[in-house]
């Protein structure tokens, strides 16, 4: 794709340019951190919170603080997927710089790689080192857990925030109006969740890639090698109908 090296070294200076990556790194770093000192201290704070409660809680475990951290970031990283991800193509159509761009010698499915890459990229820092922070305190207040699972948990997660963007720049692509585009990915993504209760469907599914991490700290888990190739899929036709709507829409 004519174009790209370039458009991904411009999308990168961006994503540092606009303070995107520092706040995502944030955000995570923040979750990664507390999530842990939550778990560990959170019997310390409801007695502290009433004397005449009497709540008894089993002792925390590095288990717990994990999976809830999982449960979290992938919460607040759908979230942050969608306001990062649905003003990329959408935004610029609307201020011109699209314009602009694709005036010169670019393809547009370099184009839209490029952002995904970019975007993508930004992701991956900020999961990587909120991983590491949450694993850190973890081992450090609660003990040891199987880092070979948490780290495949962390690829799966990664796998399915790319898809996400992927799916999310796709909308992004389709429609002119950012808010517009976020909604309608926010509500694609969140129907991905419902897809995972339905038998045979749900092993399929992008979604069903965090289910299959966050069962793997616990043990040996059923395998979603379905959902891995359907998110690959997913991506590149996610990516082959934004460079088609692109090509046929006056930008």
């Amino acid at each position: 794709m004519t174009g790209l090296g370039v458009l991904i070294k411009k999308e990168i200076r961006e994503q540092l340019k606009t303070y995107r990556f520092l706040i995502m790194a944030g955000v995570f770093l923040f979750f990664g951190l507390s999530t842990p000192l939550l778990i560990k201290y959170l019997p310390e704070l409801l007695e502290l919170a009433g004397e005449d409660i009497i709540i008894e809680l089993p002792p925390p475990t590095a288990l717990q603080a994990l999976q809830e951290y999982s449960d979290t970031i992938l919460q607040v990283g759908i979230l942050v997927v969608v306001l990062v991800t649905m003003g990329a193509v959408a935004r610029e159509r609307e201020r011109g710089t699209a314009q602009m761009v694709l005036s010169k010698p670019v393809d547009r499915g370099a184009f839209v790689g490029a952002k995904l890459v970019g975007i993508s990229l930004s992701f991956l820092v900020a999961l990587g080192l909120a991983s590491a922070a949450s694993y850190i305190y973890t081992v450090m207040l609660l003990g040891e857990v199987d880092v070979g699972a948490f780290l495949a948990l962390n690829l799966l997660l990664g796998l399915f925030f790319i898809t996400a963007i992927a799916i999310t720049l796709l909308f992004s692509s389709l429609f002119k109006n950012q808010l517009a585009a976020g909604g309608v990915a926010l509500a694609f993504l969140v129907g991905q969740a419902v897809l995972t209760q339905i038998p045979w469907i749900g092993d399929y599914v992008p979604a069903a890639l965090p289910g299959w991490g966050i069962g793997l700290l616990a043990g040996p888990h059923p395998a979603a090698w379905g959902a891995v190739a359907v998110s690959v899929v997913v991506i590149g036709v996610s990516l082959y109908l934004s460079r088609l709507k692109l090509s046929r829409t006056e930008i």
